[in-house]
């Protein structure tokens, strides 16, 4: 039996974070999360994640802020993200894939969309694309 994935969920809205852990503890995943986006990497490091959903608008700390962070650190870079945001503009779009974003989801979103892009990005980092 394989083990469970572990995804990192970062934003500072709370009820997103919350409905979207427990819909993915449903789907069979792990979750790690934090709404204080000044814990975001202490927090990757010690849980190691397979997978991050990282919201762009955050307060104190940018998503692409932590984006460049993760990539520039030997310890999270390679974690695949996909990001989570409001935030639907071209020019936020394009920046966050040159920052090496897997995949980019706008607000509002269906869950069933975003499970489906979770499941490819764990297999394309598996070496098993689907």
């Amino acid at each position: 039996m394989s083990e469970k994935k572990r995804i990192f969920i970062a934003d500072d809205d709370r009820t997103v974070l919350e409905s979207l852990k427990k819909l993915l503890e449903f789907s069979g995943f792990e979750v790690e999360a934090t709404g204080n986006p000044k814990e975001i990497l202490t927090k990757i490091k010690s849980c190691k994640p397979d997978l991050i959903l990282l919201d762009l608008l955050m307060p104190q700390l940018g998503g692409l802020e932590i984006c460049q962070m993760l990539n520039s650190d030997s310890q999270t870079q390679g974690i695949p993200i996909i990001v989570i945001s409001a935030l639907a503009g071209q020019a936020d779009i394009k920046k966050a894939y040159q920052l090496g974003v897997v995949n980019y989801v706008t607000k509002p979103y269906d869950f069933q969309f975003l499970l489906r892009e979770i499941t490819k990005a764990l297999s394309y980092k598996e070496g098993r694309p689907l």
